[in-house]
């Protein structure tokens, strides 16, 4: 085992170490200075780089023969303990030892990257967090036009002496919500005019059942993460939770699908709270038996407020089985 020196910086030379033949090999010890004994005798729970940016190479969601490029910001960390630092450039050989290699899913290269850092760290635990910029190919709903919309990948793994001990997924999409309260007040305020219009009541109620009554709309950004505790739980299906949950926007966008989302938005106006929730349901529906009653979920929406200087923001963080117990 190498020896391990104190404060290498101000390390004071021996006869021995002055007339040693393999002075390059005392040197090479000791200016590691990340092996050596820490000044102070506590142990890190995590060291490491942030806001490493790479290309990763990744399977397409829904398109499994086709393969996209995402610019991923990634944190590479490892448990510190009897070591006074971490080799960063360990780090990076790590990582860019799988960049030209096709990964099925961003949480296989987090895996991937954790598995290897802890090799070469020497250390006994290694977290890597990754975030991604994907570009998602879809269909409009009225022209069906393709459209190339931004979303945000989540990956973290948590990768311990001969095993992986936590993986959670996640994504990012923009919605666009309208407010349920200045839609209320704009529809049943106008009954006083239809009814000194001359129109009784079950003409003024199938007017405001056919009619698109106004509301401030904004746009706002969806986030839901999950312990991957089984296969089944995958971007893919993730991705659909979303879809069914809020009313997802579109970089392209003609004027008869314009006209369908303002619709279906002033159709199912949401609260930030409203669409929290609806991601928890629709995680539970989409993905609940495969989900353990300790599966961690959190889901998150955040309101670019039109009609404020300030955003909204709302968020559920439980586990499956408290969730389930609050439906029951």
């Amino acid at each position: 085992m190498p020896k391990q020196y104190k404060d290498p910086v101000n390390y004071s030379l021996t006869e021995n170490d002055f007339a040693s033949p393999n002075y390059d090999n005392f040197l090479d010890g000791l200016t590691d200075v990340p092996a050596s004994i820490p000044l102070q005798p506590y142990s890190i729970d995590r060291a490491g780089i942030k806001e490493q940016f790479a290309y990763i190479k990744l399977r397409s969601l829904y398109e499994t023969n086709e393969w996209v490029t995402v610019l991923a910001n990634i944190t590479m960390q490892v448990g510190l303990t009897g070591h006074r630092g971490i080799h960063m450039s360990r780090c990076e050989e790590a990582l860019f030892s799988l960049l030209e290699t096709e990964h099925d899913s961003l949480d296989m290269f987090a895996v991937a990257l954790a598995e290897k850092i802890l090799v070469l760290q020497d250390s006994e635990s290694a977290f890597v967090n990754v975030e991604g910029t994907y570009i998602h190919k879809r269909s409009t709903i009225k022209s069906h036009k393709q459209s190339y919309d931004r979303m945000t990948m989540f990956a973290y793994a948590q990768a311990e002496k001969n095993h992986i001990s936590k993986v959670q997924i996640g994504l990012a999409a923009f919605n666009m919500t309208g407010c349920p309260c200045t839609e209320t007040f704009t529809k049943f305020a106008v009954v006083p005019q239809l009814k000194s219009a001359g129109f009784n009541l079950k003409e003024i109620t199938k007017i405001l059942d056919i009619t698109n009554s106004g509301t401030h709309t904004q746009r706002g950004l969806a986030t839901i993460r999950i312990d991957k505790t089984d296969e089944a739980v995958t971007y893919e299906k993730i991705y659909d939770v979303l879809s069914k949950s809020c009313h997802l926007v579109y970089e392209l966008l003609k004027r008869p699908d314009e006209h369908e989302l303002v619709v279906r938005v002033l159709k199912n106006p949401q609260f930030t709270e409203d669409v929290v929730r609806d991601i928890i349901h629709h995680t539970i529906k989409i993905l609940g038996v495969n989900l353990r009653q300790e599966t961690r979920i959190f889901a998150s929406s955040q309101l670019y407020d039109s009609i404020h200087i300030h955003d909204v923001y709302t968020e559920i963080e439980k586990t499956y089985s408290e969730l389930i117990s609050e439906h029951e």
